[in-house]
């Protein structure tokens, strides 16, 4: 159902397709239709992924004061490397184009989180003494993530900006997660788990005290949030690139709870309540960058 968002200047839920939607024709997802104003394309993991696990995302959470069709791309486990190194090739290169894709207003990405993740047992390692979370990281290992995120983003960047792209320049808006609270929570589907846990599992198996996990994951997620964000206040910043830190916008779940929690849904995933807070503030800056 469509929901208007422009009388009285009312915030309203966007309109979120898929990709695939509009290939197969469905009702209501074409972006061309006059009934919006504006084109947003989104890709990303699984805080944006549409039939997922979990269901919750934070684009359907997302208001803003004028009709908006969001078509979606995400898809569970995705990393930013991984999206950019396919991105010319797939669906996303079509989308981005002139001659398949549409003239996006906007551009959402959502990436890096699962690259640390999926790196994590990398990463950490038991220390010979414990005096600062670091030293539970092997900082080459944690650069080389951190470069492989930075490298995805500038793919894509690239990809935007090329001959023959139908959103050149058109502006590109990300996020920076939230500390997570590494427990053994992983992600259920009819309270039977799939996925996960992540972050618990790698200090577990490198032999971290209990008491120290908080910090490491804090230190982790913290470092990624700072690379995101010199993409767009770096020397070496992105033109047309804007990342919303929405790091301690959560309340953090309770150490040792295996299902929701404040505002989880599992280790690394929010809850409604959660992606409702994040969505707020991507919201608010993607309508100030919106023409």
């Amino acid at each position: 159902m469509f929901v208007l968002g422009i009388k009285g200047g009312a915030m309203e839920k966007v309109h979120v397709v898929q990709w695939s939607d509009i290939q197969y024709g469905e009702p209501g997802s074409d972006p061309n239709d006059h009934f919006f104003r504006y084109r947003v394309l989104a890709e990303g993991d699984s805080w944006f992924s549409l039939r997922g696990i979990p269901s919750s995302n934070l684009l359907f959470q997302m208001k803003l004061p004028r009709t908006t069709i969001v078509v979606n791309m995400g898809s569970p486990g995705a990393t930013i490397s991984k999206m950019a190194e396919i991105a010319a090739d797939n669906e996303l290169g079509k989308a981005m184009s002139s001659l398949h894709g549409y003239k996006w207003h906007a551009i959402l990405l959502s990436g890096g989180g699962n690259d640390l993740i999926d790196d994590a047992d990398l990463i950490i390692r038991k220390p010979s003494r414990y005096t600062d979370p670091a030293d539970c990281c092997d900082e080459d290992e944690l650069m080389k993530t951190l470069d492989r995120v930075e490298a995805g983003y500038r793919t894509i960047v690239e990809l935007r900006d090329q001959a023959g792209s139908s959103c050149k320049g058109k502006p590109i808006l990300t996020h920076t997660y939230d500390y997570v609270t590494p427990r053994n929570s992983p992600s259920r589907f009819l309270f039977m788990p799939l996925k996960g846990p992540w972050l618990y599992t790698a200090l577990k198996n490198a032999g971290i005290q209990t008491k120290y996990w908080n910090d490491v994951s804090d230190y982790l997620l913290f470092s990624l949030a700072e690379r995101i964000e010199s993409l767009a206040t770096g020397p070496d910043k992105l033109p047309d690139f804007h990342v919303v830190n929405t790091i301690n916008t959560l309340v953090p779940a309770e150490l040792g709870a295996t299902h929701d929690s404040n505002d989880w849904i599992d280790e690394i995933h929010p809850n409604p309540d959660g992606y409702k807070k994040i969505a707020s503030k991507l919201a608010k800056k993607l309508a100030k960058v919106l023409p």
